[in-house]
């Protein structure tokens, strides 16, 4: 189903950091709002992300506005953004990778729930993961919570 494909593959995103757990991790905490979802069917045919499964071939592209905060209580201006990219195989569950713009640096997750498994500028050599997703009622948005450790 392509709207539980979306919500998985938004669970692997960050936000900013919004809070410190140490001075060398960092807990980020955002609400994910979806600007655009394609489906681009195994034989290039892009269409809106459906009820209809998604067969393998297809890929589920992307992008979102990511907000420090919560979905009832976040920043009027987006701090981030995301594109995720998922293909579909004949695994149950699509691979997934999605690259977070944030300030002069990126975060790049993989898997559900997501793991870091690269990044630039100030994530450079850092490690974390999806620590909690929840997706808003009635919607392909959610909110995300990562814990990050800097490298030293």
């Amino acid at each position: 189903m392509i709207n539980r494909t979306l919500i998985a593959a938004l669970a692997i995103l960050v936000l900013a950091p919004t809070a410190s757990a140490s001075a060398k991790t960092e807990t980020l905490r955002f609400y994910s709002k979806v600007d655009k979802a394609t489906l681009i069917k195994a034989d290039g045919t892009e269409v809106p992300p459906g009820p209809d499964p998604a067969a393998a071939g297809d890929r589920l592209e992307i992008l979102a506005s990511d907000f420090a905060g919560t979905f009832k209580k976040h920043a009027k201006k987006a701090t981030a953004s995301e594109h995720v990219v998922c293909t579909f195989t004949t695994a149950p569950e699509p691979d997934c990778i999605a690259h977070v713009a944030i300030g002069g640096s990126m975060l790049i997750f993989k898997g559900f729930p997501g793991t870091l498994i690269g990044g630039s500028g100030k994530y450079l050599g850092a490690t974390g993961k999806v620590i909690s997703n929840k997706t808003i009622p009635g919607t392909n948005d959610s909110e995300v919570v990562a814990r990050i450790k800097l490298a030293e």
